[in-house]
């Protein structure tokens, strides 16, 4: 019995010397691979939280776009001269509407609310009151007009132009084969230069100070007063 376990024991050494003996990888290769890699891998992180920061900027500047519509939609873009007794523009509406953004974006009433000012030489918010006009004999838009009288839109800095064109207006009315109806249009639009928040050297490659990264939003709403 004894000789029978000897050789069975000696089967299984001779395969184990056969096999070859494993390379341990060494631990200072695994240093130095982590060492090289992690600068790549905090720029890609630190990356990915400056654009978290801009989205998160850019949904702000949307919902204060879009309380200002809903704000100023019921408002009245004419008023009623007294001496003349006609309907002339109402100049107060465009720049209150303005106002509402700004109020929105940086709350003079709150200022533990993280603040977005906007840069007076650099950013906007541009008013534009609309009339479209249409011909129902053909069903398509024969007019578009636009307030205060005169004026394409209103800038409340004066350092940007509206995004909208009549054509694109046109073009937003009647998509997919759609009817335009006659309708007034109230669309409030901010321009805002995100400056980055992290200011991280290989982030300001692509955003600072001196060259912000320049976000517009936009708000398209129904304005009855405006109608024809």
């Amino acid at each position: 019995m004894r000789k029978i376990l000897q050789k069975v024991f000696s089967i299984f050494r001779k395969k184990e010397l056969r096999q070859p003996a494993k390379k341990r990888k060494s631990s200072g290769q695994s240093l130095v691979e982590f060492g090289l890699l992690l600068p790549i891998l905090l720029m890609l992180f630190t990356g990915m939280v400056e654009f978290g920061f801009m989205l998160n900027s850019y949904l702000s500047l949307l919902d204060a776009t879009r309380q200002a519509a809903r704000l100023c939609s019921n408002g009245n873009p004419f008023q009623l001269d007294p001496i003349t007794n006609t309907i002339v523009d109402n100049v107060a509406f465009s720049p209150y509407c303005a106002q509402a953004v700004v109020d929105s974006l940086a709350p003079p009433s709150d200022p533990n609310a993280r603040q977005m000012v906007m840069d007076q030489t650099r950013d906007d918010v541009v008013i534009s009151v609309l009339r479209v006009n249409v011909d129902t004999a053909t069903d398509t838009i024969s007019l578009i007009e636009r307030f205060p009288e005169g004026s394409l839109f209103f800038s409340y800095y004066g350092n940007h132009n509206s995004g909208y064109t009549d054509t694109d207006i046109e073009e937003f009315m009647t998509q997919n084969s759609t009817v335009p109806v006659e309708t007034g249009i109230l669309i409030v639009e901010v321009f805002f230069g995100y400056e980055g928040v992290l200011k991280l050297p290989w982030v300001e490659a692509f955003m600072s100070d001196a060259d912000p990264v320049m976000l517009h939003a936009s708000t398209i709403m129904p304005l009855v007063a405006a109608k024809p």
